[in-house]
């Protein structure tokens, strides 16, 4: 028993020795870090914290912000274009130093450079730019460029300044002008002509309402009216007009005209006067070529000869006369050169016995420019949008007429005034009369003139003017008698048609008030 309490407490001194000197240990010594104890019978981790003990923060990795580009852009609205050229784009956004550039729109196309500004990386607001206004088209667009080259030097198209793209694409938009100019512009380039006649007018600006007209060229001026169409005030392009195209000329004429008399009546020569702009008026001339093209006028064959009104060739060529072989064309009788383009009174001589009644004509390719007509070998016929044009045919037999047209007396000074008939087709010397009207039937004699056998134009007759009627006749006399002496009363008698006198009667016009 004594043995047994002597082993109990010795080992209670020694546990308490132990906890005695961990005591003194404890006083200098720093906080503990927490300690696992693992024991081995539950094998199971406990964590038994000590005083003092604190927990220390961990550092985490933070993710530096990366700022998204903006998008760049082009912004502006559809405004209004004034005689001074000013025009602003609202908003560009670029990612680099550069330009924003305007261009005309053609068509769908990018047409001429306009303009340009320099832009700062980043936004951009309410820039201004000045264009020439007679430059701009309805449609305009706005264009980033780089500022690749000299810094500040706009280098472009020959230069490195090139526009700017983004995904591929450039940076750009469209705007729409309204147009406020007040002068008139008109602008027409060299074209072909079709068969449907359509002239197109590149470019036209109109201040007011008005009239753009298609006009021939006579004497090397404006002349006669081919085709007109109403135009709103504002900016047009690629305006379509129809013409008798073969009536045109090489040179066309394209003018404006203000519509002041009857609203969308063209009062030509009248209220509706042309546009002017600095005091002229304003006028474009360009050239045209059309389709080949024949006109001829039935007539009698003079001296083996016959004459051809207009005759259109694309390049150097041959107008060739074959006699008729039952309806159809047959051997080759005659031919006549002709130049490029235009050509006017051809005459063409034919070997007269082979003629027959009617004869047919044909362009023929002029192969060897300066040599003889030489067919078959070369020179043949020529195609037309690879085909064969029709043939031309006229008569040699159309009896005697003529075409006189309304006219006006003109003012004179003088004891005579001179009055025009436009066409007279004879086959015999004949005397041109002009006589006054007798109550609706041919009266007085007020002048006359001779012609010879086959087509005269613009036959120019002198009149008393104090003897004119309202009504007035052309007549045509046979010239039987001497060659410079009219006698109506004697051999020089009427010729006639159907057995009738050829007499046309037309009208005296009056300025209207």
């Amino acid at each position: 028993m004594n043995k047994f309490l002597k082993r109990i407490l010795g080992r209670w001194w020694l546990v308490l020795l132990l906890i005695g000197l961990a005591a003194c240990n404890n006083e200098d010594a720093s906080p503990l870090t927490p300690t696992t104890a693992v024991t081995d019978e539950t094998e199971t981790a406990v964590t038994t914290p000590t005083a003092n003990a604190t927990n220390t923060p961990t550092p985490t990795a933070t993710n530096t912000p990366v700022s998204t580009p903006a998008v760049p852009l082009v912004s502006a609205a559809d405004q209004v274009l004034t005689d001074e050229g000013n025009l602003q784009i609202a908003r560009v956004v670029t990612p680099e130093d550069g330009w924003v550039v305007l261009y005309a729109m053609n068509a769908g196309e990018l047409g001429d450079l306009l303009g340009f500004t320099d832009v700062a990386t980043g936004l951009n607001q309410d820039l201004e730019l000045t264009i020439d206004p007679q430059l701009a088209t309805p449609t305009l667009v706005a264009m980033l460029h780089s500022d690749a080259g000299e810094s500040g030097e706009f280098e472009y198209p020959d230069g490195p300044d090139v526009p700017l793209q983004w995904e591929s694409a450039q940076i750009a938009t469209t705007f729409a002008l309204d147009f406020q100019l007040s002068e008139p512009v008109v602008e027409a380039e060299a074209q072909a002509v079709v068969e449907d006649g359509i002239i197109q007018v590149a470019n036209v600006q109109l201040p007011q309402d008005g009239w753009l007209a298609i006009h021939a060229q006579e004497d090397g001026r404006m002349g006669q009216l081919l085709g007109v169409i109403p135009l709103t005030a504002g900016r047009h392009e690629s305006v379509a007009v129809t013409i008798p195209w073969q009536q045109g000329t090489p040179t066309l004429y394209a003018a404006l005209y203000a519509d002041v008399g009857e609203l969308l009546h063209f009062d030509y020569q009248a209220e509706d006067e042309p546009l002017t702009a600095e005091g002229e008026p304003v006028v474009t001339e360009f050239a045209v070529t059309y389709p080949p093209d024949i006109f001829v006028l039935d007539q009698p064959l003079v001296d083996g000869m016959f004459e051809v009104e207009r005759v259109i060739s694309n390049g150097p060529g041959w107008l060739v006369a074959y006699f008729d072989d039952d309806g159809e064309p047959g051997l080759i009788i005659g031919s006549a050169p002709l130049e490029d383009g235009l050509n006017e009174r051809v005459q063409v001589e034919i070997l007269e016995s082979a003629a027959t009644n009617v004869l047919h004509l044909r362009l023929h390719e002029d192969t060897e420019p300066g040599d003889e007509f030489d067919f078959p070998r070369v020179d043949q016929p020529i195609l037309y949008e690879g085909r064969l044009p029709s043939t031309v045919t006229f008569s040699l037999t159309p009896g005697n007429y003529l075409i006189v047209d309304d006219q006006r007396l003109p003012t004179t000074s003088t004891a005579s005034a001179v009055l025009t008939v436009d066409l007279v087709v004879v086959d015999v010397p004949t005397w041109v009369a002009i006589e006054a009207d007798d109550d609706g039937a041919r009266g007085e004699v007020l002048g006359f003139t001779a012609v010879p056998p086959g087509v005269n134009h613009d036959i120019a007759i002198s009149i008393d003017p104090t003897l004119a009627t309202e009504t007035l006749y052309v007549t045509l006399y046979l010239n039987a008698g001497e060659p410079d002496e009219f006698d109506p009363d004697g051999a020089d008698v009427p010729l006639q048609r159907n057995r009738s006198p050829i007499s046309v009667p037309f009208f005296l016009l009056t300025e209207e008030p």
